[in-house]
């Protein structure tokens, strides 16, 4: 008995060691293939499925992605609703690798992608995940403050002596640079917002915003915007009518509003009144009611009978 408990502990082990083999074998890692620097939007990537078994058959693997807004892992090489949504994500086996590639690559490929194998009992192994991420400045936009309309175009008007701030911002992967030069002058603005405290005449010209990604110089953008300002005597323009503050813009726009309304409101209480009485009329004549003839009166009686007799009064 004493010798049989030394051999059963070390039976025991053995088998420990060997179940613990047999589970960290045909760990699986997503990689990266062919990728030196950072990946820029529009470009073309691939991702591989890889184990530590040499020769390990991978027909039992699949990709999947992470969609944050449904939060959930979805499988890209089935069949599934949701697939469409990867319509530009391809899944090959070729030569028993396993690869996910991406053509044009949009904000929307950018996530967690990992691999997935299911045993025949059912669980599931998952690999590490790849945080899949890029590059990009998109177009830039430039709104005002303090108004009631924000937007921008190619020019904006302003009153001499009122106040003015202009902000630039894009769509970037990460918080861009911004800085504001003026055309024909060497001064720099390093700033998202330009501001004008009074304006004058003096500072009418054309304004440019430059954003340029912190660590990519060769992602950038610019954008100018004509400054016009006009003295106190001014004609009514549509610029004129936006570079109003909030309060006076709103009285100026419901001012007119509640006159019309007034005058609707008097015309469809005038009208039906009017039709009515017109109607009233219209039907006393077809009854052949007639105003009655007194002496004196120069009104006639129309007859539908010959009537010889005088009409005494």
């Amino acid at each position: 008995m004493a010798q049989f408990v030394p051999r059963l502990f070390w039976l025991v082990a053995a088998g420990l060691a060997v179940n613990l083999r047999v589970s960290q074998a045909g760990v699986s890692v997503v990689r990266l293939n062919n990728q030196g620097g950072p990946i820029f939007e529009g470009s073309n990537v691939t991702l591989e499925c890889l184990t530590d078994e040499e020769g390990e058959d991978l027909s039992g693997f699949t990709f999947q992605k992470y969609g944050k807004w449904l939060h959930s892992w979805i499988s890209l090489d089935t069949a599934s609703e949701l697939r469409c949504w990867f319509y530009s994500v391809a899944v090959s086996r070729d030569d028993g690798r396993l690869l996910l590639t991406i053509n044009d690559l949009k904000s929307w490929h950018a996530g967690s992608y990992r691999c997935i194998a299911s045993n025949a009992t059912g669980n599931a192994s998952f690999s590490d995940e790849l945080d899949l991420q890029m590059e990009y400045l998109h177009g830039i936009f430039l709104a005002r403050t303090n108004t009631w309309c924000a937007t921008v175009g190619d020019s904006v008007t302003v009153l001499e002596g009122s106040d003015l701030q202009l902000r630039c911002t894009a769509d970037a992967s990460q918080t861009p640079l911004y800085e504001w030069t003026r055309e024909g002058d060497d001064w720099v603005v390093v700033s998202s917002d330009l501001t004008f405290a009074k304006v004058n005449r003096e500072q009418a010209g054309t304004y440019t915003c430059h954003a340029q990604h912190p660590t990519l110089p060769q992602l950038s953008k610019s954008k100018s915007v004509r400054l016009f300002v006009e003295g106190s005597e001014r004609g009514f323009t549509l610029e004129s009518v936006l570079s109003l503050s909030t309060p006076v813009l709103a009285l100026a726009v419901a001012l007119p509003a509640v006159l019309l309304l007034l005058v609707i409101m008097v015309f469809a209480f005038l009208i039906p009144r009017r039709r009515a009485a017109a109607k009233k009329k219209a039907a006393q004549e077809d009854s052949g009611q007639r105003t009655p003839i007194y002496k004196g009166s120069l009104e006639s009686v129309p007859s539908a009978v010959g009537d010889t007799h005088p009409l005494v009064m």
